[in-house]
């Protein structure tokens, strides 16, 4: 990642220290993912997760994309074998849960110990290229397919602050979870808020509050997550076209 691609998500993610409420975190929860965290990846990230001799996980995209260890699931359990990350396959679904949970807390801590002035301005931000920005919107990026210029995103410029913007774009809907369908062999399907979900298990949270969980090979599962389509983005986006996309976003004026 380049010095100018790491400002430009540092400087998004501070945004989220000036939200009205900062999320609560199970203190349980935490200390037991510092534990296990500190004893499978401290030697490598940092018992903090700042970063050793691998990177700092505290404002790594993956995480900031993760709800209730649906991203960080996979990459633990599997390891990334091509960047010298092994897999910890032994650990089990509460345990990784636990993990999750530790990171999203240090991350909040770190965000809430840092300020950037509203009135940043615009001009260290914009290093793009407005055209091109507008191009891969319409064209490679799928963007003009669920947005647009003179609709939703009509005067979106004088709408939020430059910092703001760009918070919105790179780190859409306000932490909103994907739900799921889960379809039993036997019984009735049901919906509600996914809690957990990773290559063995899926649990969620129905409308009467009660909490469920199933393992992946007892049940059928859809899930309808509204920011795919922007989660998906992550591993198509260039340093260029995000710099590029964000000088067209503040034109929208």
């Amino acid at each position: 990642m380049t010095w100018a691609r790491t400002a430009l998500w540092c400087a998004a993610a501070v945004i989220a220290a000036a939200q009205p409420r900062a999320p609560e975190f199970d203190r349980t929860a935490v200390e037991r993912g510092r534990t296990q965290f500190k004893s499978s990846c401290g030697f490598c990230h940092g018992d903090d997760a700042t970063g050793n001799r691998a990177p700092d996980l505290i404002r790594s995209a993956v995480l900031s994309h993760d709800t209730m260890g649906d991203q960080l699931g996979p990459v633990i359990r599997n390891g990334r074998p091509d960047q010298g990350m092994p897999a910890f396959s032994t650990l089990s679904a509460p345990q990784i849960s636990d993990i999750a949970v530790f990171l999203h807390s240090q991350a909040n801590a770190a965000l809430q110990s840092n300020r950037v002035p509203r009135d940043y301005p615009v001009a260290k931000l914009l290093t793009g290229n407005a055209a091109a920005g507008k191009a891969w919107f319409q064209g490679a990026g799928g963007c003009a397919a669920c947005h647009s210029p003179t609709g939703d995103l009509a005067g979106v410029a004088n709408k939020y602050s430059p910092l703001d913007l760009q918070q919105r774009f790179l780190f859409p809907g306000g932490g909103a979870k994907p739900t799921a369908t889960v379809t039993p062999r036997v019984g009735q399907a049901v919906e509600g808020t996914v809690e957990h979900n990773d290559e063995f298990e899926i649990a969620i949270r129905g409308k009467d509050g009660w909490y469920r969980s199933w393992p992946h090979s007892e049940v059928k599962v859809e899930i309808h997550d509204p920011l795919a389509a922007h989660r998906a983005l992550m591993e198509k986006y260039t340093d260029r076209d995000i710099h590029d996309v964000f000088a067209y976003l503040e034109t929208l004026k």
